[in-house]
């Protein structure tokens, strides 16, 4: 079983400083995760939007919490949803990837595969200067109260599986998202904290984080 659109939706919407500061991470498919958010998605994007679900056949098993993963991945496509109106486009994908060597931008990826998860939109973009201010705490482009944190927490949760998100986007040609992980290495479980906004601590970094 995993946890209903609005009951993800009612998390993002909680406090950070409420956000249970760890995260115990677990071998899991990748592929089975995001066809679970698959799952989620009749009903929670605009009417008349046109979805493509594309996962591929390789197996991704990565190192995961995957309900925070979910959520992560969730908080990313509502931005997207926000972004959509009637007639447009939704693409949800998975693949593997294999960097070259001293080729990529993502720090450490270097010779190797990792997993790749991609949400594409055809929604009106960002300009420059809203993507590179996209993952800051509390910044958002939309006048409801309670917003601004979604995106720094799907990168916080990100961040914490050792992967990295890069935006390519541009003004009324839509976005692309991209998620690389490290493919597993290891099936051991872990424990690790998610580095939160320090504005909403002061407490030691790797603290349980409490209201």
């Amino acid at each position: 079983m995993y946890t209903s659109t609005a009951s993800l939706l009612e998390q993002r919407r909680l406090p950070a400083y409420s956000f249970d500061s760890r995260m115990k991470l677990k071998c899991d498919d990748l592929n089975r995760i995001v066809g679970e958010v698959a799952e989620m998605l009749p009903g929670f994007l605009p009417e008349g939007v046109t979805v493509t679900i594309d996962l591929t056949s390789s197996e991704l098993k990565i190192m995961t919490e995957p309900l925070r993963l979910r959520g992560a991945i969730l908080n990313l496509i509502q931005n997207a949803r926000d972004a959509l109106s009637r007639g447009g486009s939704l693409t949800l994908s998975t693949s593997r990837v294999e960097f070259s060597n001293g080729a990529d931008l993502l720090g450490p990826y270097v010779a190797g595969e990792c997993a790749l998860v991609s949400i594409s939109d055809t929604g009106t973009g960002m300009s420059e200067k809203i993507k590179r201010r996209m993952f800051e705490p509390y910044f958002t482009t939309k006048p409801d109260e309670g917003r601004g944190l979604g995106c720094t927490l799907a990168q916080r949760i990100v961040d914490c599986h050792n992967g990295r998100i890069s935006v390519d986007s541009s003004v009324n040609k839509g976005t692309s998202v991209r998620i690389f992980l490290p493919l597993v290495k290891t099936g051991h479980a872990q424990e690790i904290p998610i580095p939160l906004p320090s504005s909403l601590s002061t407490k030691t970094p790797g603290a349980d984080v409490h209201s």
